[in-house]
């Protein structure tokens, strides 16, 4: 499962990714392999969006939200709106927990 993390500029997100990559890291259930990461700005977006399989979006881009979740419909890729505190707090393990949550629920869509 390919994660995009996508925030203004793309550093916030890039400190959620290491928070997200030690979560894995120190899984016993999770190999680092099987879950590539990238943060990007959202300006870089169309070009990157149909190389993964689930789009996080940081808090900071709410009110572009509906544009993003668009895009991502058309590719059929779903989308998680972080929340405020879980971002703030960088809480790597939650975000994880909703991206899989997100690509698991997207994959069971397709297959029926």
């Amino acid at each position: 499962m390919e994660i995009l993390l996508v925030c203004a500029g793309g550093f916030s997100t890039t400190m959620m990714m290491e928070s997200m990559k030690k979560v894995v890291k120190e899984s016993k259930s999770l190999d680092e392999k099987d879950y590539p990461m990238e943060a990007i700005g959202v300006d870089k977006l169309e070009r990157y969006i149909n190389d993964y399989d689930v789009i996080l979006v940081g808090p900071q881009l709410s009110h572009k939200y509906d544009f993003i979740k668009g895009e991502a419909d058309k590719v059929n890729k779903p989308t998680v709106l972080l929340t405020s505190d879980i971002y703030g707090s960088m809480d790597g393990a939650t975000v994880m927990k909703q991206a899989l949550v997100a690509y698991r629920k997207n994959e069971a869509l397709k297959t029926q």
